[in-house]
């Protein structure tokens, strides 16, 4: 009677293990980048941007990004307060993306968070 415990409670602790190894990992945010008002972060497996509206004033926001020292791309976002944006890019493995939150203040000047480093 031992002895089948013994290999029923070693049998499943092997199932578990091996099934732990062939999980699939959850998606996370590698980097983000955020300011008063908005927030964005870059998940590198998939590479995908996330843009995040998080004050609830009325203005818009957009993401502001470069690859490999490229010239700048935005994309804007007006969905709403506590709304957010998922933009999914394709780019080379290794490729350097660097990225900012920013608020569009309308009149004034707006308010962008620093840039963001991260690898594709």
């Amino acid at each position: 009677m031992i002895k089948k415990a013994a290999l029923t409670v070693g049998a499943s602790l092997a199932l578990a293990m091996a099934g732990a190894a062939f999980a699939a990992p959850a998606a996370y945010a590698d980097s983000s980048a955020s300011t008063t008002g908005a927030r964005a972060t870059f998940t590198s497996h998939g590479e995908i941007f996330r843009l995040y509206d998080t004050a609830c004033d009325g203005n818009p926001v957009y993401l502001v990004y470069k690859i490999n020292g490229g010239s700048e791309n935005r994309h804007d976002f007006s969905g709403g307060c506590d709304k957010s944006a998922e933009y999914n890019k394709s780019y080379a493995e290794g490729a350097r993306v660097e990225y900012k939150a920013c608020v569009n203040i309308k009149p004034g000047v707006d308010r962008c968070s620093g840039w963001s480093t991260d690898t594709a």
